[in-house]
């Protein structure tokens, strides 16, 4: 009774907001389509990725499947999927949410990942967002990736795992290092722990750029016997 009352509230709750704040492109502030907050033009100007490397998911310049860092060191997750590459409107988009705390950008973000991601043939057992650590979280108030999650649980069904894993130092921002550098903050950042065994998730994410972060997170779950880790990304850098 009270899983129903919850979907009902939701679903009033989801009308009440379409009804007092209706959906509005967020690129150009005409009116949204397919209740996400861009309209019908700017939505069908995010060019999908194509050309990518099958394991890390960094855009090719050749036909080759596999990329040259990945040929010499295999990562720890099985594979990225982003969406997007990481400028124009989807770098607008992440970074609205972000920097500019413009939650309802993890709506459109992840109805437009959910859409991409429903057809998925071998859906993982749960998803996982990529955890801040609580200095960080309280700073910024929210995570991005936290939110984005929730859309393509409530979208796709799948459940989200929303305490068993936790970054366990404050590290420093990615985006300011390098590749290698990178790698090297986030060694042993991450802890893992889930009340039952789970073979396959989906590590959630808003970009990635070198992939250091979802490397080591996935290192992470494998060590703790997770076997199958992909991340899905609604861009790549």
């Amino acid at each position: 009774m009270s899983k129903l009352f919850s979907r009902k509230a939701n679903n009033w709750l989801n009308i009440a907001q379409s009804s007092l704040f209706p959906y509005h492109c967020f690129i150009c502030n005409q009116v949204g389509h397919n209740d996400i907050d861009l309209c019908a033009p700017c939505q069908q100007a995010l060019t999908p990725l194509e050309h990518v490397c099958s394991n890390c998911g960094v855009a090719l310049n050749t036909h080759n499947t596999v990329c040259g860092r990945c040929l010499k060191s295999k990562p720890h997750f099985d594979q990225v999927k982003a969406i997007y590459p990481y400028e124009g409107s989807a770098r607008f988009l992440v970074q609205s949410l972000k920097f500019q705390s413009k939650y309802s950008c993890a709506r459109t973000i992840g109805r437009l990942m959910a859409e991409h991601f429903r057809y998925e043939t071998n859906k993982p057992d749960a998803l996982l967002a990529v955890p801040l650590h609580v200095q960080r979280l309280s700073e910024r108030g929210f995570n991005q990736s936290e939110l984005i999650a929730q859309q393509l649980q409530q979208q796709l069904s799948i459940p989200l795992l929303s305490q068993s894993a936790k970054r366990l130092r404050n590290t420093s921002t990615q985006a300011s290092l390098t590749a290698i550098e990178r790698r090297r903050n986030m060694r042993k950042a991450f802890s893992y722990h889930a009340s039952h065994t789970i073979k396959s998730i989906a590590i959630i994410d808003d970009v990635v750029t070198t992939g250091a972060t979802a490397n080591e997170l996935a290192k992470t779950l494998k060590a703790s016997g997770v076997k199958h880790v992909q991340v899905w990304a609604f861009a790549r850098a």
